[in-house]
């Protein structure tokens, strides 16, 4: 599963985040996608299925959290980074929970999330 070939939905209500997503994640090889709400991430998840999701969980309408509930209702087998600016364990732990592989507290260090997205993509492989 190389980089290449790994399609990454961005979901975040903040334009600046998606904006930033979009930039970082294009240089590092990724196929992304962004949206800005949870309605909209559900119709992208299931009109062109990613390899993973970068959710934020605080957002108006439908929350991160349902969007993660829906993505791991569908059974379609992709990697979901949680990302909020609230960094309380009942939030994390709540996230993980749900099927989140791994949480980031927002602001990232773009660093961090180049390392999590490889160990996630790590995981996918070793799941085939």
């Amino acid at each position: 599963m190389d980089a290449q070939r790994l399609k990454v939905l961005v979901v975040d209500d903040e334009p600046a985040i998606c904006t930033l997503m979009q930039t970082f994640l294009s240089q590092q090889g990724y196929e992304v996608h962004t949206v800005d709400d949870g309605a909209r991430a559900m119709h992208q998840f299931h009109a062109d299925p990613p390899d993973m999701v970068l959710l934020d969980i605080s957002m108006p309408g439908m929350s991160g959290t349902e969007v993660l509930e829906q993505i791991r209702g569908s059974g379609h087998p992709c990697g979901v980074i949680v990302l909020s600016a609230y960094g309380d364990g009942e939030t994390i732990q709540s996230a993980l929970g749900k099927g989140a592989y791994s949480y980031i507290q927002k602001p990232m260090e773009l660093s961090d999330l180049a390392a999590q997205l490889k160990a996630l993509r790590q995981s996918l492989r070793d799941r085939q």
